[in-house]
């Protein structure tokens, strides 16, 4: 059935049941204006949902940058990355090294040769960061020893914490988030006399919707 028919058949069924206040020009103007804003629905539908796609998306990575990045201030504040301690040797030389888990990888820290570690213990005695330790002057320390004895092996795992705390700090400054200020939210208060508010863009019904106008929005506003 043609759109002429369309508009004939239901002219008149509304004629037969008495009804003589709509013509068939009106008919025929209401079906193409709501064959209009259907059409307009659909694309406008469609494009809702590529923009939904792409918050999404940004929403999704938002929220892994924000459980990466309180991970690395618990790490950095607390030293509270668990770090696994072995000896090594490379050539003739000896000495302690440290492994730990972080961001899905493993990494490691050169802790320090026996010589380096009785220096390194002893500044934490002395800064209260380990306590309960007992360090004769003159007396060597060795991996056997480490390992016989829990306080000392503990106090070894602190400084590997500590120089995990050091790895991580290394690989975020290197990631250069000190001159980076794409990433900072500006605080509305601050600004509040000199707020703009953006509306959004008018949907077009023609074939040339603009359907990237939110990627467009985002880079304006964040």
């Amino acid at each position: 059935m043609n759109r002429q028919e369309t508009v004939q058949k239901i002219f008149d069924r509304q004629k037969w049941v008495g009804n003589s206040s709509i013509s068939k020009n009106d008919i025929a103007l209401l079906l193409e204006e709501l064959n209009r804003k259907s059409i307009h629905l659909l694309r406008r539908k469609d494009m809702l949902v590529r923009q939904k796609t792409k918050v999404d998306n940004d929403l999704k990575q938002t929220e892994e940058e924000i459980k990466c990045t309180t991970a690395r201030l618990e790490n950095i504040i607390h030293d509270d990355k668990q770090v696994s301690i072995s000896m090594k040797k490379q050539k003739s030389k000896r000495y302690i090294k440290g492994r730990f888990w972080w961001e899905g990888k493993q990494r490691d820290v050169q802790i320090g040769s026996e010589k380096t570690i009785l220096f390194l213990l002893k500044n934490l005695k002395k800064s209260q960061i380990v306590k309960g330790l007992k360090i004769k002057n003159g007396k060597k320390i060795n991996w056997k020893i480490i390992q016989a004895d829990k306080k000392l092996n503990e106090a070894v795992q602190t400084i590997g914490r500590i120089k995990a705390t050091g790895y991580i700090l290394k690989k975020v400054k290197g990631e250069d988030i000190l001159h980076n200020q794409s990433s900072e939210v500006e605080d509305p208060k601050k600004n509040n006399k000199n707020i703009i508010i953006k509306t959004s863009p008018i949907v077009k019904t023609n074939e040339h919707i603009n359907i990237d106008w939110y990627t467009e929005w985002k880079d304006e506003n964040f």
